[in-house]
């Protein structure tokens, strides 16, 4: 079976990082809008928990991308799930961008 090089896995930890980095930064933001008024309010919770949910998956990455690292029989495996729960951090900061982009787009209608 193949194996993945330390190089590959030691990128895949590079980019769960990230995404863990990213994930707070969703968070954090999601933390602020909650105190901007009723209609943030509840945008900004649904924000921070995508931001939370990206962490989730961004560790379960990490966790899988070492694993890939330190177990050469098993390597292509925990690379598979390491990328699959990249993919999985991805789509909820996606999620968050849009939720973020519809607020935005709320307050400049109302603004008009």
């Amino acid at each position: 079976m193949h194996q993945i090089s330390d190089e590959s896995a030691k990128a895949a930890q590079e980019h769960a990082k990230t995404s863990e980095k990213h994930g707070k930064a969703v968070e954090d933001l999601g933390k602020a809008l909650e105190g901007n008024g009723e209609v943030a309010q509840e945008q900004g919770k649904l924000i921070q928990e995508y931001g939370k949910t990206v962490q989730q998956h961004a560790s379960a990455s990490l966790i899988h991308a070492k694993a890939a690292q330190d177990d050469a029989a098993n390597s292509t495996e925990e690379y598979i799930k390491a990328a699959e729960e990249h993919v999985k951090a991805t789509d909820e900061h996606t999620k968050a961008v849009k939720e973020y982009i519809k607020l935005v787009q709320n307050h400049l209608d109302k603004s008009k």
